[in-house]
């Protein structure tokens, strides 16, 4: 458990210091002013000030349920309980000293500015606000109504001016964010970053999708395409964040393992795309199809990462489209695995050379387009050795390569045993996916 913070301190213990708004902001405008907090709402902040440490606790929890961002130990901010006490105690502050109320607006609007620049989704910022503030509420009326019951109608009353408040707070949360976000293309491009990786990550409200589109300078809607690549080094690796080639324009984005790019595709194919990227030696890269849209990028980096995992190394990138049957074998490796062992399990029963030589002259032949005298050459062997290993293959699984169905069980068999790996291996990989996240952006 992180340790409670002086209530006049920040989560370090350091004197807290919440730049003022901005003059264009004011908060006695019409539009943000609210009330002074009445009576019974100012005894209610004092009874709970100094004793934040559980709220927090309880208000995370909900968070954390209730906000897929906050609930994703990747993309989830680091500080969350210290950020999270900061506001409360804050929060309480304002309301429990008439001299402090306007202190929760100001840290409302720093707090909007430090997590645009850190990548989180304004509607999960607001949400996460309200989801406190409801926390909040229901503490202070249990605190006053415990001391003394009958002010639960006077409690009833401050509703209206706890929520008002709010509803301030809320306001200039939100417009420093659409802000900062809109500011974020100033300056150091490497400022584009985290709105990049809430676009790649997906599942954004429009309303945060819109205010990404200000601040990388790009089309709302328009055709895109993602790269994602893996090695000692990436073809969208360069910097800037933003760079050209051939035409094209890439913002380019670290992973832990490699790099993603946007690229705007305008009416170009994504095929011109991927002739037009040269991978240094070492690197894979896959492409996805073209989606429409800033809104639909989560779902072009899950495409890219499906084609890079068909991707050999120094093979050039590939693209979805052209292994559509394998990316569904990939994108559900369980079933994929138990697919080829339920197929070649006679196969897979042989001494390991017996198995290993009928598959490897199964996968040649088919690669060979059913041509015995290419596999042949390819093996090292006679014609009449691939013969009688492929007629052998066929029966012990009961499957004929002159007939289409079965041609096809074999086909996608073989390619789920080389994309996926023995089933055991598969379970094991899928429970270390159960057991913890799988790899995202930085």
């Amino acid at each position: 458990m992180t340790s409670v913070p002086h209530p006049r301190s920040g989560p370090t213990g350091r004197a807290r210091t919440t730049p003022p708004l901005p003059d264009s902001i004011d908060v006695q405008d019409p539009a943000l002013a609210v009330p002074a907090p009445p009576p019974v709402l100012v005894h209610a902040a004092d009874l709970v000030r100094g004793r934040l440490a559980p709220l927090v606790d309880r208000a995370l929890a909900r968070v954390r349920a209730e906000v897929a961002h906050y609930g994703d130990p990747l993309s989830a901010p680091t500080d969350l309980w210290e950020s999270a006490y900061l506001s409360l105690e804050t929060a309480v502050g304002s309301l429990a000293s008439p001299d402090r109320f306007a202190e929760s607006g100001e840290h409302a609007w720093a707090l909007a500015a430090r997590r645009a620049r850190q990548g989180v989704p304004l509607l999960a910022l607001v949400q996460g606000y309200r989801i406190g503030s409801t926390v909040l509420w229901d503490r202070l009326v249990e605190a006053v109504v415990h001391e003394v019951p009958g002010t639960s109608g006077a409690m009833a009353h401050a509703a209206s001016d706890y929520w008002r408040y709010v509803g301030r707070d809320t306001a200039l949360l939100t417009e420093s964010h659409r802000r900062t976000t809109a500011e974020l293309t100033s300056g150091n491009e490497r400022a584009m970053l985290p709105v990049l990786k809430t676009l790649l990550r997906g599942q954004l409200d429009p309303m945060d999708v819109s205010a990404a589109a200000i601040a990388l300078d790009l089309p709302l809607v328009g055709r895109y395409a993602v790269v994602r690549s893996k090695g000692p080094k990436s073809p969208v690796a360069m910097e800037p964040v933003r760079h050209d080639v051939d035409g094209f324009r890439l913002y380019r984005c670290p992973y832990r393992d490699g790099h993603a790019a946007v690229v705007p595709l305008e009416d170009r194919p994504v095929t011109e795309l991927a002739r037009a990227l040269t991978l240094p030696p070492g690197t894979r890269a896959g492409i996805g199809p073209a989606v429409e849209g800033l809104a639909q990028l989560g779902r072009a980096r899950e495409s890219a990462e499906l084609a890079l995992g068909m991707c050999g190394v120094d093979e050039g990138p590939a693209l979805l489209d052209d292994h559509l049957s394998a990316a569904l074998m990939l994108a559900r490796p369980d079933l994929a695995a138990q697919y080829a062992d339920t197929v070649l399990s006679p196969v897979l029963g042989l001494p390991p050379n017996e198995s290993r030589s009928l598959l490897e002259t199964l996968e040649t032949w088919l690669s060979c387009h059913g041509s015995t005298d290419r596999a042949s050459e390819q093996l090292f062997c006679h014609r009449n050795t691939v013969l009688n290993r492929l007629h052998r293959l066929e029966k012990l699984t009961g499957k004929r390569l002159d007939r289409p169905r079965d041609l096809v069980d074999l086909t996608l068999a073989v390619d789920a045993r080389r994309l996926t790996g023995p089933k055991e291996a598969v379970r094991r990989r899928s429970g270390s996916r159960r057991q913890g996240p799988g790899a995202g952006p930085e």
